[in-house]
């Protein structure tokens, strides 16, 4: 059985469904309550095969730490910290160490019409690119970035919620000022009374750097105008306690732009959430 049968497993089994008895924390239009802290940590890894190139094979690790706090009922600011490793084995060594650190600071509102859900958010992203790959080879110190989100879901009852997100990212601060778009179509579904939950679906991204497109090798050969490509992306939890959820999550690329140069790409994951 391999990664993409899986998950497609995964999306089959969110039409499975269960009647929740503690609040479900884990879906994506969540936010916590006023006074609330929900913690969010992840490992991730992302495997990538190539079909050209003198290097085609691309492996990345990273770790994730997400804490939201609920500022009123509806609104929540939230910071994020995540290290992307240098391990032998498990990543394709291209980083300048192991401290490869990235922080993102933001805020979501979440406004509901009856059974209509709708989420708006907006972040900030930095990284020291400089840090990450060396400063010989990076004539920034510090990347920026702004991303703005916007969700919209339908709460049918019985823990099913099906519901579409849509962002646009670009970085700022220089003259390089690429747009990258990503929408997701989805069903968030509590199961087995409230004692898990899943999420699956389809995600579209779009992005006006011509080099995406292509190899990433030689990709500046290549005059592609944009880049646009699919995926399928599952996420499973299981509570452990009201309180507590434990979960695997993934995607994988289906089609796109990259086709013709990409042999496999996806991503794997375990992650731990806990409401305070």
């Amino acid at each position: 059985m391999n990664f993409k049968t899986i998950l497609l497993g995964t999306a089959a089994a969110t039409l499975i469904a269960g009647v929740a008895n503690a609040k479900d924390f884990t879906g994506s239009l969540f936010l916590p309550s006023k006074g609330e802290i929900l913690s969010s940590t992840s490992l991730g890894y992302e495997r990538q095969n190539e079909k050209y190139g003198w290097h085609n094979e691309y492996e990345d690790f990273v770790a994730t730490e997400e804490l939201t706090y609920g500022v009123t009922d509806n609104f929540a600011i939230y910071g994020r910290i995540s290290n992307n490793f240098d391990f032998a084995r498990l990543t394709d060594r291209e980083y300048n160490n192991d401290h490869n650190f990235a922080y993102a600071l933001g805020a979501k509102y979440n406004h509901n019409f009856g059974k209509i859900l709708t989420q708006v958010g907006a972040e900030y992203y930095t990284m020291q690119a400089a840090s990450w790959w060396g400063h010989k080879w990076m004539d920034s110190e510090w990347t920026k970035a702004v991303e703005v989100e916007a969700q919209v879901g339908y709460d049918m009852g019985h823990g099913t919620t099906p519901y579409i997100k849509a962002t646009a990212s670009s970085l700022i601060d220089t003259r390089d000022r690429d747009m990258d778009y990503s929408v997701f179509a989805g069903v968030h579904q509590t199961l087995l009374c409230g004692k898990m939950s899943a999420d699956a679906g389809v995600r579209y991204e779009f992005t006006t750097d011509r080099n995406a497109a292509a190899d990433e090798d030689w990709g500046w050969w290549f005059d592609q105008n944009n880049a646009n490509n699919w995926y399928l992306q599952a996420e499973v939890n299981y509570f452990v306690t009201d309180n507590v959820a434990v979960g695997v999550f993934g995607d994988y690329f289906l089609h796109g732009s990259r086709s013709k140069y990409v042999d496999y790409d996806y991503t794997a994951g375990v992650n731990l959430k806990v409401l305070f």
